[in-house]
């Protein structure tokens, strides 16, 4: 009897764990480190050759072919990631047999007896998934960072098994394509087309890429480098505005990056491809870059800080050819090390575009604000982060990554020097191109042009959460000069070490400032060069764009800033002056009024548009997350009057561009309102500020929230007047949000749900933030807690930026102590909440917790 118990017991555990263990092979969703290992050492010469046969509806399935052809060193069972339904599945073929396949967990369990050493061939035959293709009606784009190249076909999945891809494509005749290799052939099939693409050079599974379908295009050569770019604006004006300079700046990029790498342009081509709607600023796909249209084709009232943002986005996608796409990290954990060259090289590049434009302020603004956001909250994390398993490697990616890591690679290229730096950069690209590597790779190519320590450098800032907290203390000997100037590293990192890193301080004089520059490495350092100085009005120590960490103002100087900080001659100084201030809002040290005042009075007086386009942030802050409902209505009057005045005044168009926008966001009050609906209706419009047709549904989605009764009249009518089909369509989608019913809003926040409404992204984030506006956050909090309850499943389903830009979304309308409380009730309710979530929820709501 015990016998037969033991038996069942036996065959029940059988049962139990099948599904996960079956011949010797262990199986789980995604792909491990462990099973990445494994592939690696035993896959090489890998090749993919793909077929999609794309249909003239969205609505059909998608038949398609793979077959693999690699070198294989050891005979044993083999997993295919390919994460979509048995059905999905229609054949495969080893070697040119037919087998049985063994699909489950995401995987393709091919037995060894099929497979041998040396050269193999995997042929299958299935349905591509929908997930990643981003179907709509007459066109369709891949988007398969990190993990979800195996949502869409049959491969490795993992980004150091790199493989030449050959594509081909048939699709309805009257579409177009772009992908990663260049065009080698097109023909006629059956009334169809069918294009075929040469083979690449390697590359790693989450880059690879096309779009098709009713796109018009562009080609343009620059200095003997033909490019095409492929868009859906319908707006001819408005190409022909954009299109040649969107073809100089990647020009540009590439001059420099080859100039500075001292390595030719390492793939076939560049095409780009503008996507209404797309995710992400911009995908740097091999040869075939993917864009958000509205980030290139400005409008003709782009501010400097959009032209330069634009430059920026260039470079950055552009510079990963180099860094991310030739030379690619071993492992996801290291992704940051993509973004950050990405980064940190942009904003070289884009130097000789903009001549005119401060490149040390440029470079403070663009990265600093959004890296302290997150690096001050409770979700702070280190650069790099350690990955299980690339399923949840979506959820590295933020603002630590994108903007902290390029402040830290300046602090190490100051620390080596600018040549000895690029130096090593150059060895380390030839050492490893069309390879993986490591951070370590890199740190240990550096390490030999430099005597720093640099692996010490290295644990502290990145592979260490958080900022350092450094306090000024200075005071006067019996002469009335300075005895001592120190600064003082309050908060050190986890580990007890310093964060060495190089600053600037500055020492405000009524006539003059004088700046010296520090290195801090230990608990006090002493400014010794400032001793015997007379006594500033005040001591800025984060004079420097490389300055990174909470620096506090003591309190004479933060007095004198909040008078005297517009007074600053220097660009930069100013800049770093404001955001030292506002973090000291941020941290409770400044009342929001004396804040907002002293920001009030800076505006008239600021002429560097980098700097007026970061007040103009800082007063929306201001006003409505720090003031509370009734301080919004007594200052609303006097903010509003100021900022016609100044529209009024603005001798450019960037400037009135700037004004303009900030008024449609914080007008309230009804004389101002009416004033926006005239202007958007058409019966006053503004002296020499010609709106575009984005702008005009923003204006009108604006209006339809602070005139409710005439909502629907004014959404009705923007449709109508509304020309291009794709904007048409965002409109009708958040419409829903914007009505004055709250039984409408409800059902479109419920429609949020169902994975099908969230298709694309940047929709639903602005449906999100106007359910959310501060204007209903009372009757808006209902909405918290289940879009916390959404969001694993949002990480599951949508793209690497999707979980955090919705519940910022979601929560950046509310101040409310109530709204606090459900997030950290939700928090608390849930201890098993993913970590990496429970960060994004941390930082999205930082500054309500900060309440």
């Amino acid at each position: 009897m015990k016998w037969l118990l033991f038996v069942f017991f036996l065959m029940s555990m059988s049962i139990l764990f099948g599904q996960k263990t079956r011949k010797g092979v262990h199986l789980e969703p995604g792909v491990s480190l462990a099973l990445a290992e494994e592939r690696a050492a035993r896959i090489s010469e890998l090749e993919y050759d793909l077929f999609f046969n794309l249909p003239d509806s969205a609505h059909q399935p998608i038949p398609a072919e793979v077959a693999l052809r690699f070198q294989l060193s050891q005979k044993a069972p083999l997993q295919l990631d390919f994460r979509e339904k048995p059905d999905h599945l229609k054949s495969v073929r080893v070697q040119g047999k037919s087998i049985q396949a063994d699909f489950r967990e995401g995987h393709l369990v091919i037995p060894a007896k099929y497979l041998r050493k040396g050269l193999n061939e995997i042929a299958v035959e299935f349905t591509a998934g929908n997930l990643s293709l981003n179907r709509n009606e007459d066109y369709l784009y891949t988007l398969l960072v990190p993990d979800r190249a195996s949502t869409v076909f049959p491969c490795f999945d993992q980004p150091d098994l790199k493989a030449r891809y050959i594509l081909e494509l048939e699709m309805p005749s009257g579409w177009e394509a772009s992908a990663n290799g260049a065009l080698e052939e097109e023909r006629a099939v059956n009334g169809r087309k069918r294009l075929r693409f040469r083979a690449t050079k390697p590359f790693s599974t989450y880059v690879f890429a096309f779009a098709a379908g009713q796109f018009q295009k562009r080609t343009q050569s620059r200095a003997g480098r033909e490019m095409i770019m492929y868009y859906r604006e319908t707006d001819e004006e408005k190409v022909a505005r954009n299109a040649g300079v969107i073809f100089d700046l990647h020009a540009q990029a590439i001059a420099w990056l080859e100039e500075y790498t001292q390595v030719p342009f390492p793939f076939d081509k560049l095409d780009f491809v503008l996507l209404p709607g797309f995710q992400y600023g911009g995908m740097e796909h091999i040869g075939n870059i993917f864009y958000r249209e509205g980030s290139l084709f400005l409008d003709e009232t782009a501010t400097e800080n959009q032209k330069l943002g634009r430059a920026r986005l260039i470079a950055h996608e552009t510079a990963h050819m180099w860094f991310g796409d030739m030379v690619t990290m071993k492992w996801f954990n290291d992704v940051w090390l993509k973004e950050v060259f990405a980064n940190f090289f942009a904003a070289k590049a884009v130097n000789p575009s903009f001549p005119k434009i401060n490149h040390d302020l440029s470079f403070l603004l663009a990265h600093q604000p959004t890296a302290y956001s997150e690096d001050r909250s409770g979700g702070s994390h280190p650069i790099q982060q350690p990955l299980e398993n690339l399923r949840e490697a979506g959820s590295l990616y933020g603002g630590i990554i994108y903007q902290k890591a390029p402040v830290v690679m300046r602090q190490l290229e100051a620390l080596m020097g600018e040549e000895a730096f690029r130096k090593g950069i150059q060895e380390y690209l030839k050492t490893f191109a069309y390879n993986n590597a490591t951070w370590d790779d890199l740190v240990g190519i550096l390490d030999t042009y430099s005597e720093e320590d640099l692996q010490g450098w290295s644990r502290v800032w990145v592979k260490e959460p958080g900022m350092p907290k450094i306090r000024t203390e200075w005071h006067a000997g019996p002469s009335g000069s300075l005895e001592k100037l120190a600064l003082v590293q309050e908060k050190k990192a986890p580990s007890g070490a310093h964060w060495v890193q190089s600053t600037v301080v500055a020492l405000a004089y009524p006539d003059t400032i004088v700046r010296i520059p520090v290195r801090l490495e230990a608990d006090v350092t002493e400014v010794v060069a400032a001793k015997g100085l007379p006594c500033p009005l005040a001591v800025l120590s984060n004079a420097s764009s490389m300055s990174y960490g909470y620096f506090r103002l003591d309190s004479i100087s933060l007095a004198y800033g909040l008078r005297q900080f517009a007074s600053i001659g220097d660009p930069l100084l100013r800049g770093a002056a404001w955001l030292a201030l506002y973090e000291e809002l941020v941290r409770g040290r400044v009342a929001p009024d004396a804040f907002l005042q002293s920001v009030l009075d800076a505006l008239p007086r600021e002429t560097e548009p980098l700097n007026r386009q970061n007040l103009l942030g800082y007063l929306g802050t201001a006003f409505w997350h720090y003031l509370k409902p009734a301080q919004r209505a007594n200052a609303a009057s006097g903010i509003e009057s100021l900022l016609w005045d100044l529209l009024a005044k603005a001798q450019d168009l960037s400037g009135r561009s700037a004004y303009f926008s900030a008024l449609t966001s914080l007008s309230v009050t009804p004389e101002s309102v009416t004033r926006l609906k005239a202007i958007w209706d058409g019966s006053a419009p503004v002296p020499g500020l010609p709106l575009s047709e984005t702008q005009k549904i923003s204006l009108a989605a604006e209006l339809a929230l602070h005139l409710p009764g005439e909502a629907e009249a004014i959404l009705a009518r923007q449709l109508e007047r509304t020309q291009n089909p794709d904007r048409r369509k965002r409109l009708e989608f958040i419409r829903p949000a914007l009505s004055p019913d709250p039984a409408v809003r409800d059902t479109f926040f419920d429609s949020l749900k169902n994975p099908a409404n969230r298709a694309t992204e940047p929709w639903v984030v602005d449906g999100a933030s106007y359910l959310n506006h501060p204007l209903r956050a009372g009757t808006a909090l209902k909405y918290i807690r289940p879009s916390l309850e959404l969001l694993e499943e949002i990480q599951r389903t949508g793209d690497i930026f999707f979980p955090r830009q919705f519940i910022t979304a979601v929560l950046s309308g509310h101040q409310s102590e109530e709204a606090a409380e459900i997030v950290r009730n939700f928090l608390r309710d849930h201890p098993e909440f993913p970590y990496r979530l429970r960060n994004k929820v941390l930082m999205a709501a930082d500054l309500l917790l900060k309440e």
